[in-house]
């Protein structure tokens, strides 16, 4: 692995060490807020880690995910969920895990991205938030992590229309974070997450992040129909990283696959071939 290095860029501070990629939100005179310049930023960090073959788990920080709703005008407020959006996108389409660390406020903005990782950490006093209806706006493009993770268009329906905040401890039962520690553990119990996510295979990783949000996107007879080939394509993708040491190249084999299985009526031969390329080492 390579050794320690940092990158500071406007709002969000870059760090690098032993396979994981820290990217911190650094505004705290402004209580680290998801401003317009800051989202970008974010998304360039998350766009370069997840580009960067040392890194192996990403991991999102920041004091606080609170986000100021000072915006004047409606193209405002659209330009602001726009950038949200993009590093939601960012985070599921980066090959690694990506980790989000909350240790304070996670509204708006903040929340739908502290959902959107594939792991989130919280503290026990953290609180979770959707109050845009309060300055008449809907978190419409905040709810899609939020609701996937819920399942439940009654709940998702609370936060939008309350605006009520949720404790860690209520967040952690509705599905909406992975684990909850005391304010003084989360550090390690992020550090213990990420070493034993380093201490596995990154192909099988890799390959297994996009095989379940994949899986959650198909209908449900679908996704029991399609399983048995996306499992072997899987399985083949795996064994030709593991023989080519090529993960993106295997990821190209197992994506294939995922893309001919996704309409039942995919032509068979065309999913055969796909199957036998993707058992090929």
């Amino acid at each position: 692995m390579a050794g320690a290095s940092a990158t500071l860029t406007p709002g969000v501070h870059s760090q690098q060490a032993g396979g994981i990629a820290t990217l911190t939100i650094d505004r705290e005179t402004k209580r680290n807020a998801l401003d317009r310049e800051t989202l970008v930023a974010l998304e360039a960090a998350v766009d370069a880690a997840a580009a960067d073959p040392e890194v192996r788990v990403i991991v999102c920080a920041g004091a606080d995910l609170a986000e100021i709703q000072g915006h004047t005008s409606i193209e405002a407020s659209r330009r602001q969920f726009d950038g949200v959006a993009r590093v939601m996108l960012a985070m599921q389409r980066a090959g690694q895990p990506v980790i989000a660390r909350v240790p304070g406020y996670a509204l708006a903005g903040g929340f739908g991205l502290a959902v959107a990782a594939d792991f989130t950490v919280a503290s026990d006093d953290a609180r979770f938030g959707l109050p845009e209806i309060g300055i008449g706006l809907l978190p419409l493009m905040v709810s899609a992590p939020i609701y996937r993770a819920l399942g439940s268009r009654k709940v998702l329906l609370d936060l939008v229309l309350t605006g009520r905040q949720i404790d860690a401890a209520e967040a952690l039962r509705l599905g909406l974070v992975s684990r909850v520690v005391a304010a003084h553990e989360l550090d390690a119990e992020v550090a213990r997450l990420a070493a034993s996510l380093l201490a596995l295979s990154p192909a099988a990783l890799r390959l297994g992040k996009e095989a379940v949000y994949t899986l959650c996107e198909m209908e449900y007879e679908t996704s029991l129909r399609n399983a048995p080939l996306r499992l072997r394509g899987f399985y083949g993708a795996a064994k030709a990283a593991e023989v080519s040491g090529d993960t993106r190249k295997a990821g190209e084999y197992f994506t294939r696959v995922v893309q001919l299985t996704r309409n039942a009526d995919a032509d068979r031969p065309e999913v055969r071939e796909a199957r036998q390329r993707a058992a090929r080492p």
